[in-house]
């Protein structure tokens, strides 16, 4: 089925130890997107004439200067103006990197800046506005292959970072003599891990050390933290991914993508030649910590940072909830997590598309203000994407959409940032649904299984019409529910996006 530019397949699978309830129309334009009214508009900010954007990195000085860090043309500092084509551009570095992917601000004269092959401290030390030192805090090993980027850093609340690490590509080649050791085993497969620790997220200490903390991901191009020190992390959608994920990273932990598992002491103990992509499906699926969000694919092209909104109501109504930057079409994601059960789960929606957003977008940082959602895009991706620097201005007026998406025993609670209309979405057909979930496999990609559509059973709206609970008949773990609103208006409006999509891990007692 297609609509509004993509294509849906209504399939449904069931995933080991997970559960998706998606609530929710067709992911794409037309009623479920109605951005005529929305209180965001999308600014174009022009980089220095001759400098290649393709962004890697986005974070502010303390004094409130963006930095910019490019994959050809070193670092850039913009002095924010409310005109977006009057800012000051000053160059920081004129080096050109390695594939930088990552940066994080320590100072006005300082920055940790993750490269392809390490974490650089780069630093002004004259006071003159220009980067006179680079120094490597860790090494990452490398086994030559284009696709062993980085994501990170972002700190560890103990004076440490994490960085996610990229598994290598089998549409690339390796070099003859790799930096870190050399694993024969870990050269196979469509995605590889060569070389320790590609495919794992890393914890670096303050002394520069560097810790393998987790393993079992693919493409992990987003990387973040959210408010009470919790890590996540976004993949991408490949082999032994059906769509794209994002986890709830914990240390020790396995996330689904077996290559990195050569790295692994406890798992290569047993016999020092196993390969993992020779075990069988069943023992690697039984030992894979399920995605809290699993993106539909046709929704969620390829993901990279997410970014928790820390702006305290300064970006809307949505704070405490994280934005995900999609590489590979003109649209940033908004999720809603919750713990079940001692498990992540929650859904997912669109924030914004289109209305003159790129494709390519990469990495995202809040204004100082919280007013502005800077945007910094690449080219280095597929499907189309794009490069450039743009910013997404809240006006400050009324957002109605959808808050909240909460599972509830024997349901689901949606919640509005606005009261609805007497009236409005009172039917169970206001509330289109559709469940599904993915198959594990070692496939790249994969359709959704066994799709179903499903009515609710009840629709209660609370008094204030703030809320209304959806009731469902025999509701069960390991399933995606999406539901499209249908109808909602509050004083005359339409939601600004109808569609959700819930990821149930563990159902509510």
């Amino acid at each position: 089925m297609k609509n509004g530019g993509f294509i849906m397949k209504a399939q449904f699978s069931k995933v080991s130890g997970m559960v998706v309830l998606t609530a929710f129309a067709l992911w794409g334009a037309g009623p479920a997107s109605a951005q005529n009214t929305s209180p965001y508009r999308v600014e174009e900010l022009s980089m220095p004439k001759g400098v290649a954007p393709e962004i890697g990195g986005l974070d502010f000085t303390p004094s409130g200067r963006l930095a910019v860090v490019t994959r050809r043309s070193g670092i850039w500092m913009w002095t924010p103006q409310s005109d977006p084509a009057k800012g000051e551009w000053k160059a920081f570095s004129s080096q050109t990197l390695h594939n930088p992917n990552g940066v994080l601000v320590v100072s006005d004269r300082e920055m940790l800046v993750s490269q392809m092959p390490e974490l650089t401290r780069i630093r002004d030390t004259n006071g003159d506005g220009e980067a006179d030192e680079y120094v490597c805090v860790t090494p990452f090993n490398l086994s030559g292959a284009y696709h062993e980027v980085t994501a990170g850093p972002v700190p560890d609340g103990k004076g440490g970072y994490f960085v996610a690490l990229n598994t290598a590509s089998h549409s690339g080649f390796t070099f003859e003599h790799p930096r870190g050791q050399f694993s024969e085993v870990g050269r196979r497969g469509r995605n590889f891990s060569s070389v320790p620790y590609r495919g794992w997220v890393v914890r670096i200490d303050a002394q520069g050390r560097m810790e393998p903390w987790a393993k079992g991901f693919r493409s992990p191009n987003g990387i973040g933290m959210d408010a009470s020190g919790r890590v996540w992390v976004t993949d991408n959608q490949g082999d032994f991914r059906s769509t794209n994920p994002l986890y709830h990273v914990e240390k020790g932990r396995f996330y689904g993508h077996p290559s990195s598992l050569v790295w692994d002491p406890e798992y290569v103990a047993v016999d020092p030649s196993r390969d993992p992509l020779k075990q069988p499906m069943a023992e690697l699926d039984g030992a894979r910590v399920p995605a809290a969000v699993a993106f539909p694919y046709g929704f969620s092209r390829s993901p990279a940072q997410p970014l928790l909104d820390t702006t305290g109501g300064k970006f809307g109504p949505f704070a405490g909830q994280m934005l995900v930057a999609d590489a590979a079409a003109p649209r940033i994601i908004r999720v809603m997590l919750e713990e079940v059960g001692g498990v992540w789960q929650g859904a997912c929606a669109d924030f914004y598309s289109e209305n003159g957003l790129r494709n390519g977008s990469n990495r995202l940082v809040f204004s100082p203000s919280g007013g502005e959602l800077y945007v910094g895009q690449t080219m280095r991706e597929w499907a189309g994407a794009m490069e450039g620097l743009q910013r997404i201005v809240y006006d400050g007026s009324k957002v109605f959409e959808v808050l909240q998406m909460r599972i509830r025993p024997g349901g689901f609670e949606l919640v509005f940032t606005e009261p609805v209309d007497p009236g409005c979405a009172e039917q169970p057909e206001d509330f289109a649904t559709e469940t599904y979930w993915y198959e594990y496999a070692s496939s790249y990609g994969g359709p959704e299984k066994e799709a179903r559509r499903e009515k609710p059973s009840a629709v209660r709206w609370s008094p204030d019409r703030r809320s209304v609970f959806l009731g469902f008949d025999a509701m069960s773990a390991q399933r995606v529910y999406r539901v499209t609103v249908s109808g909602a208006r509050s004083g005359g409006r339409d939601l600004g996006h109808s569609m959700l999509a819930y990821t149930v891990n563990r159902l509510p007692r």
